[in-house]
């Protein structure tokens, strides 16, 4: 009797297990012919590490988590940095990996038989007796937390803490939504605003990069995870802010040393035009190179009736928070088409997080997002609620791009996210890096050297795919370059268009 028990532990650890290694290396080619240009992948080997459980799916269907090492062999030339090319950050998400488990792309083109390795993962779920695969998901891992320290709070903050208790801390039923609102984002002002103080007079150099969960935040990190793994020693502060508008009137003032900010607002801030005409023109804004392009995402339902620009009046659309460069994009694009935001049923502010959330529980009908792509989140949300681009194009397309400075035409290739068969035209900004006309020159080639040069490719890929080139550096630029940056790149010292 015991060893018909230790016989069906066996059966059952099999079946636990998943799919077998022959199984797995059909999924994965199979992920590959549906994700990419016929034939410019193949799958020249593959070794299953073993698996984990997961959750079970509905109805109790058991799931797990199966890891394998893969190579593949390109079979044409490609070139990863290409801006409408797909980035390492697809075939990581179509192949269930990190972005750093995409080896193998060069600084330049690969060519063909160039080797690409993949630690990649597969969700399968048993159905049966059988294993059916599930869409893959990217993976992530989490920021470290921030170590707050220790120390205490000197004797005149504490007074200003004690009043700030005393405002918030007023018993049941606690403070009222109107107020705690009005509280949550005085604080958020003033948390930023210390931080950016204390950074100066510490004699710190500030990155203004935008919201912490962002991908200027992510890339801003990227760049000083790789200062710091060099060795080298370096007072560097990111400081996050509420986006572009932010970002531009922060070195503008002189309360940053430098910013990560959308080439098309970087030229409304140099000229004091849109939300800058109250401050005027930001003269000392000098552009150091542009480091990837931020198309302009309309999302909508797969299923939507929704399938041109001009099919979103009379819609609910969330048009990007009021700071962000999103929000003027958004305009921009409503303006070149001749619709005004009162021709939406409701036009909303919310964010990219809340807006993807109110997308997918039905309370708004589309969203703009201006981000590089492709966007995580997005690829995230795509995986498991079909969604769809909408195509910005044709003669709306050439208004929006010959009134708007700083922006450029790109075309978003099939497969950048789950479900996307098809090219996807739209506009794009560029992530432009700022800084000030007074900058000292030997500063500013030491930073141009770090991002174009002395960054690992792959390693900005954690933040979401970018492509960073020093041959698409002046791309998109619409405001006058940094002399250093002129000399860097060959250029004139004005801007380029």
């Amino acid at each position: 009797m015991r060893w018909l028990l230790v016989l069906l532990a066996l059966l059952l650890s099999g079946c636990s297990r998943g799919p077998d290694e022959a199984a797995l290396k059909a999924q994965v080619q199979e992920r590959m012919d549906k994700s990419f240009k016929p034939g410019l992948l193949e799958l020249a080997g593959l070794k299953r590490l073993g698996s984990s459980p997961l959750p079970s799916g509905e109805g109790g269907a058991q799931r797990v988590l199966v890891y394998y090492n893969a190579t593949l062999r390109l079979k044409e030339g490609y070139d990863f940095k290409d801006w409408e090319a797909l980035s390492p950050a697809t075939l990581a998400q179509v192949l269930g990996a990190r972005e750093k488990g995409v080896l193998g792309v060069k600084a330049k083109e690969n060519q063909p038989g160039d080797l690409l390795r993949v630690y990649g993962t597969g969700t399968f779920e048993r159905s049966g007796e059988r294993w059916s695969a599930l869409a893959a998901a990217t993976r992530d891992v989490s920021p470290a937390p921030t170590d707050p320290g220790n120390a205490a709070a000197p004797p005149s903050s504490k007074r200003y803490l004690d009043q700030l208790a005393a405002v918030v801390d007023v018993g049941p039923p606690g403070v009222d939504p109107q107020s705690d609102a009005i509280i949550s984002e005085e604080l958020d002002h003033a948390l930023r605003a210390i931080a950016r103080r204390r950074a100066r007079t510490q004699e710190l150099t500030t990155v203004a990069s935008g919201p912490a969960t962002g991908e200027y935040a992510r890339v801003v990190e990227a760049v000083l995870a790789n200062l710091r793994k060099g060795g080298r020693k370096a007072r560097v502060l990111s400081v996050e802010t509420e986006g572009s508008i932010e970002n531009a009137l922060l070195v503008g003032r002189g309360q940053a040393d430098y910013a990560l900010i959308q080439s098309d607002v970087a030229w409304l801030a140099a000229t004091g035009a849109g939300p800058f005409a109250a401050d005027g023109p930001l003269t000392r804004l000098a552009a150091l190179g542009s480091l990837y392009p931020e198309p302009v995402h309309i999302v909508v339902p797969a299923k939507s009736a929704i399938r041109s620009v001009d099919d979103l009046r009379g819609k609910r659309v969330d048009l990007g928070s009021p700071q962000s460069g999103t929000r003027i994009n958004a305009l921009s694009v409503l303006q070149a088409y001749r619709i005004a935001a009162k021709d939406l049923a409701e036009a909303r502010g919310d964010g990219p997080q809340a807006a993807i959330h109110a997308l997918r529980a039905g309370r708004i009908d589309a969203l703009f997002s201006t981000v590089g792509a492709p966007a995580r989140e997005l690829q995230r949300v795509a995986a498991t609620f079909p969604l769809r681009l909408v195509p910005i194009s044709g003669d709306a397309a050439m208004r929006l791009i010959a009134e708007q400075p700083g922006l450029v035409r790109l075309t978003l290739p099939a497969h950048t996210y789950p479900g996307q068969t098809e090219p996807v035209a739209t506009v794009a900004t560029t992530a432009l890096l700022v800084g000030r006309a007074d900058t000292p020159a030997d500063e500013a080639k030491a930073i141009l050297q770090l991002v174009y040069e002395g960054t690992d490719y792959l390693a900005f890929g954690s933040a979401q795919g970018v492509r960073i080139s020093k041959q698409s550096g002046l791309r998109g630029i619409a405001i006058p370059l940094h002399p250093a940056a002129a000399t860097y790149f060959g250029a004139k010292p004005e801007a380029k268009k």
